[in-house]
């Protein structure tokens, strides 16, 4: 099945889900339940009796009222991965008030928060922090830990006290600081050839792809031409910036789960690079003989 078919932006996302018990070769009933689409009778994840489903249309209710509440203003995408098995609602926050500074490059970024759920057991119930640059709508990710709204899916699980107002309140603080990140990263110059460097390694690294690494190589080399930025210095921030731009405007709305990953590790593998130990191993010239081919 092609890649794009296994995913969805704003459509498909609103289906019922219920538990199935299956049954053993021997006709007894197993402990065993599957998380079925009810619209397509697909099976989506298994589980126990312990699991408890929560449907995509009431998280996202609950958490659009929690929104309300807080007269907060959003924009909204909504992205239905693995065929529904995953979803992830991103709102981006509007008003000044969701705003944040990096005055070392003097970009401004917005407030972005991502209500998840799954039916494969593979995500928890939480909000997940985000920023976007407000010149050019990039996603980028933070260093702040998820704010789960629950610690697993439960059949004693009240949606009513899950997505509470504390819940947002403690996502949002934690954002406050989310930009000091892009600050360090910004303080690391580069040359051009390190930051070729930098990518040859994470891609050697599995990191990310060759394809990938060859697009954000040819943002690089040219960044003053096609990165989207006033400020083009060569630094891990706009290494991090080319990054971002290629899996925002190329990748995020058919592989949205793909582009999140590595958008979050190369986020860590450069903060971990501003240490000057980490950073000669990540600049370090990939050998000759290396199967990875530097982009011009």
């Amino acid at each position: 099945m092609p890649i794009t078919a296994r995913q969805t932006k704003n459509s498909n996302w609103d289906f019922d889900v219920v538990q199935e018990r299956l049954l053993r070769a021997s006709g007894n009933q197993s402990p065993i339940y599957a998380n079925v689409r009810t619209d397509t009778d697909e099976v989506l994840g298994y589980s126990t009796d312990r699991y408890g489903v929560v449907q995509n249309s009431d998280l996202i209710g609950r958490a659009e009222d929690a929104f309300a509440s807080r007269g907060i203003a959003y924009e909204r995408n909504v992205y239905s991965t693995k065929n529904g098995a995953n979803l992830r609602a991103v709102y981006d926050l509007t008003g000044d008030q969701f705003k944040t500074k990096v005055p070392q490059v003097g970009d401004i970024m917005g407030y972005r928060l991502t209500v998840q759920n799954s039916f494969d057991r593979t995500l928890r119930v939480s909000f997940a922090l985000g920023l976007m640059r407000l010149v050019c709508t990039n996603g980028m990710q933070t260093m702040q830990k998820d704010v789960d709204m629950v610690s697993k899916h439960s059949t004693k699980l009240d949606l009513a006290n899950l997505i509470t107002d504390d819940a947002l309140d403690k996502a949002l603080s934690n954002l406050k600081d989310a930009g000091s990140v892009f600050g360090r990263l910004a303080s690391v110059s580069l040359d051009d050839e390190q930051g070729l460097n930098v990518l040859q390694n994470l891609t050697k690294k599995k990191v990310m792809s060759e394809k990938v690494r060859e697009r954000v190589a040819q943002l690089w080399n040219n960044r003053g031409d096609l990165l989207r930025s006033d400020n083009t210095d060569p630094n891990l921030y706009n290494l991090y910036n080319a990054v971002t731009q290629h899996l925002t405007d190329e990748v995020e709305d058919t592989r949205f789960e793909y582009a999140n990953t590595i958008s979050t590790k190369v986020l860590k593998a450069f903060d971990r690079a501003t240490a000057p130990a980490q950073l000669a191993k990540l600049t370090k010239a990939v050998p000759v003989n290396s199967e990875i081919v530097v982009t011009e």
